[in-house]
């Protein structure tokens, strides 16, 4: 198990540190702790290649059915241009592998959220600092991006990384006690309140760092996820009314607020050093509109959206006509509505699961739907991206169970005498 830890730990230093993202020994050595981690649990007794569970079947056939066609349709190249939903995909695997003792992939956690605020901080400074447009030049590889990348400044993979944390980020935030179920390694518990410091400080570094991004469609998604997990933090029926209206209003009204709270403070932000920094989160909400991405945008959409309705049981298998915005649409338009409907399960049952087991519990009902939300948001807008497998299947578990876990006497004294 120790091992296995181990090669899970490698990927996710390796899909978290940007100085590492165009490094051939990384990803030699990712790739090895993958097949590695695969063969230990290949001789597992009671492991999921032995039996494997509905969830570890789906992403079996998935991979196959992909796989095969890629390699009839493009090549090698296909498969290379996929692996990093692949990737993404292993996670699963590592997370269904530990359902049943969760407790062991703890150390996984908070390499996560540590290496999450070491790399988090250093873009956010140097979006302070030197270029706030950074993480957009970060969208296209080439030698600009990886030189921001070895600089250790993260682009659109930090962005949505970040929005996909914050749900989980918020209710640890707001209920601080369970920090403390997900044992907190041992240099940290020295400080007694060093772990709830650094969630703090996270959830705080992901809201600044996804507003400063200038991915517009981030901001406005963020604004979406945080009201479904506040709003719906006790589920009821009128809470359920007022996030449907909360949505409606922030898709249809959400940008344009916040460019108008914006443009009010600057008016309060005069002739200070905040003046900049708002017009630079202005620029990066309207530079979707001056520069016709939006438009763009919902065209890709659009486009896998008509090749799927003209395909829908097989999908038109080629790559090239779909609109490669959006890992849902393109899926439902290329492989059909079986592959589809596998893949949107695969990145949501989850969450769905999450939704039984924690209505009745004090925020529960707000955190699955929020991260439900965050999911299919980010993957029905953009396109995937290996790390969020590690938020989904890796953090979102954890969180949950804590939620769901009730700590003994003895651990709940301890944790009240600490924080007196």
């Amino acid at each position: 198990m120790a091992i296995q830890n181990a090669c899970v730990m490698v990927v996710c230093v390796w899909a978290l540190t940007p100085p590492l993202a165009y490094s051939g020994v990384a990803r030699l050595a990712s790739l090895s702790a993958v097949g590695g981690w695969l063969l230990i649990e290949a001789y597992r007794p009671r492991g999921i290649v032995r039996a494997p569970t509905l969830p570890v079947f789906l992403v079996f056939v998935y991979l196959v059915y992909t796989i095969l066609l890629e390699v009839l349709t493009r090549g090698v190249s296909g498969i290379i241009s996929s692996s990093q939903l692949y990737i993404m995909l292993f996670f699963l695997l590592a997370q269904q592998a530990r359902r049943n003792e969760m407790a062991s992939l703890y150390t996984v956690f908070w390499l996560v959220i540590c290496l999450n605020v070491i790399w988090m901080s250093s873009t956010l400074a140097y979006l302070s600092m030197v270029d706030a447009r950074a993480m957009r030049v970060l969208v296209r590889s080439g030698a600009e991006a990886e030189a921001l990348s070895a600089l250790g400044v993260g682009g659109y993979a930090m962005a949505y990384g970040a929005v996909l944390l914050l749900p989980a980020l918020t209710i640890l935030s707001l209920r601080p006690r369970l920090i403390d179920r997900l044992q907190p390694p041992r240099f940290m518990k020295t400080i007694p309140l060093l772990p709830r410091l650094t969630i703090w400080y996270l959830t705080a570094v992901s809201i600044t760092l996804i507003v400063r991004s200038q991915f517009s469609t981030a901001v406005l998604v963020l604004a979406v996820v945080l009201s479904l997990t506040l709003i719906l933090w006790r589920l009821s029926n009128l809470r359920l009314l007022a996030a449907v209206f909360a949505i409606f209003f922030l898709v249809l009204f959400g940008e344009a607020l916040i460019i108008e709270v914006l443009l009010v403070l600057r008016n309060y932000a005069e002739e200070t050093n905040y003046t900049l920094k708002i017009n630079d989160m202005l620029a990066a909400l309207q530079t979707d509109d001056v520069s016709g991405t939006a438009q763009d945008r919902i065209e890709r959409y659009v486009r896998s959206a008509k090749l799927f309705l003209a395909s829908p049981l097989w999908g038109v298998l080629d790559y090239t006509d779909v609109g490669k915005h959006s890992t849902i649409l393109d899926a439902f338009a290329r492989w059909g509505v079986v592959i589809g409907a596998i893949l949107v399960y695969l990145v949501s049952f989850v969450q769905i699961r999450a939704l039984r087991s924690l209505h009745a519990v004090s925020g529960g009902a707000g955190v699955a739907l929020g991260t439900l939300a965050a999911v299919l948001l980010v993957f029905g807008l953009n396109k995937h991206f290996m790390a969020a497998g590690i938020t989904i299947f890796i953090i979102y578990p954890l969180v949950y169970s804590a939620m769901n876990s009730r700590p003994s006497p003895k651990v709940q004294i301890r944790s009240e005498a600490a924080h007196a």
